[in-house]
């Protein structure tokens, strides 16, 4: 072999062992502002020192999905059990509680739930909010997020591999499902690069409203996702 094909060889399996997926950023353009049931809350956890309670899911807007039947995940600094409630918004200002509330065993880490089946399949078109509530010493936290179901041929199986998926679904805003193929690469309680990825995007593309005590709270969730996507 001489020294120009073998040089051509080498620099062509160095770019094929380098090369990095690339996958697609999250940036939903049409941000509809979440209600008041979801902007507030504060970023308070029964830790200080640590982490709180955070949902893995936009806050200061409502997100999207395309799935009947979502997986919800949230991070948690220490084990303890979390109540989980859900709601089905009636107008833009009431919200209806759907099904009983449920507890639910948690680890250290990312937690994920699959909307239980005792629970009605989820309409297109509707709008609905999910509730995580713990127990503190003095105190309980609640975290709210809404998101609203849209078409569903939106999903598509045609991709062969992770990558290729939460490219498809976080370019077309579908941040709960880009969420749920990221976290299939990983072990339980774990992100991952590519959630790490998707979170940090997320930090990125939360709105507040415009007033102070919204600016800090927003400000301290997106110091959250950061730090839990740097972990």
């Amino acid at each position: 072999m001489n020294y120009q094909k073998f040089t051509s060889l080498v620099v062509g399996i160095f770019f094929f062992t380098t090369a990095v997926p690339a996958y697609g950023e999250y940036k939903p353009k049409n941000r509809k502002p979440a209600s008041d049931y979801s902007r507030g809350g504060g970023s308070r956890g029964c830790s200080s020192n640590s982490i709180p309670l955070t949902l893995l899911a936009p806050r200061t807007f409502v997100g999207k999905t395309a799935s009947k039947r979502p997986i919800l995940a949230w991070y948690m600094s220490d084990s303890q059990k979390v109540r989980f409630r859900f709601f089905e918004f009636e107008s833009a200002t009431e919200a209806k509680q759907i099904g009983e509330s449920k507890e639910i065993p948690t680890t250290v880490g990312i937690n994920k739930l699959k909307l239980p089946t005792e629970y009605p399949e989820l309409k297109v078109g509707k709008t609905y909010l999910w509730q995580i509530a713990i127990d503190c010493r003095n105190e309980t936290i609640l975290k709210r997020a809404e998101f609203e179901v849209v078409n569903p041929l939106l999903v598509k199986n045609e991709f062969t591999t992770i990558p290729e998926r939460v490219d498809y679904y976080a370019g077309n805003e579908l941040w709960y499902e880009a969420l749920e193929e990221a976290l299939k690469a990983v072990g339980d309680g774990k992100l991952g690069q590519t959630g790490s990825s998707l979170v940090k995007d997320l930090a990125k593309s939360e709105t507040p409203a415009p007033t102070e005590e919204n600016i800090q709270i927003n400000e301290k969730r997106i110091e959250y996702l950061e730090k839990m996507s740097n972990e």
